[in-house]
């Protein structure tokens, strides 16, 4: 039930920009399975761009549990990642690896991948030596910077796209003690 996908030449031996796909990256539909309605945000593609020439290995980390669910398949996933990658790469961005967890909420209490368990994180970490106190996660969800914090990401960021704009108001303890930054939208980041 996970998946990992590595660019052909990935960035190694560096620090990472984690994010996560379905509200950071992309608009988020709910259990997106359809590559046609694939949607990158306006700005994130200059953002990934600029962490990428900063020297940061670009990682995707997403929950599907739509697919634990039984709502779409792998290869309905596998379509839907594919489009994404032919659009960001239309921009001049190559993630450098994927990872992507198909359990459902209740499985992935017990599968150390599914946010906010950082197994994600940490097979990304371990494929690519990435430098994770150097390291940051982009999200729309607590679980998304819960993930961070327990792989031992140094900073968080969330983000008002997707989910981020219920999350927010809100909050009052995501249960994270790393640095935190909150923005608007993936395009208001900066290295």
């Amino acid at each position: 039930m996970h998946r990992v996908h590595l660019a052909d030449a990935p960035r190694r031996h560096c620090p990472a920009l984690f994010l996560d796909r379905d509200g950071t990256i992309l608009d988020d539909p709910g259990y997106l399975s359809d590559p046609d309605k694939v949607a990158v945000f306006s700005g994130a593609a200059p953002a990934l761009r600029r962490f990428a020439e900063a020297g940061y290995a670009l990682v995707l980390v997403t929950n599907q549990s739509g697919i634990g669910r039984g709502l779409f398949g792998w290869a309905d996933y596998d379509r839907v990642a594919a489009r994404m990658r032919q659009a960001l790469a239309a921009e001049g961005v190559i993630l450098d690896a994927e990872c992507a967890c198909g359990h459902a909420p209740a499985e992935g209490a017990t599968c150390g991948w599914r946010k906010p368990a950082p197994g994600m994180l940490l097979q990304a970490a371990k494929d690519l030596d990435i430098d994770l106190a150097a390291s940051l996660m982009v999200g729309d969800m607590p679980g998304d910077l819960q993930a961070a914090e327990a792989a031992g990401v140094g900073r968080a960021v969330h983000v008002l796209t997707g989910h981020g704009a219920d999350q927010r108001p809100g909050r009052t303890d995501w249960g994270v003690s790393i640095p935190l930054d909150l923005v608007d939208n993936l395009a208001a980041l900066s290295p």
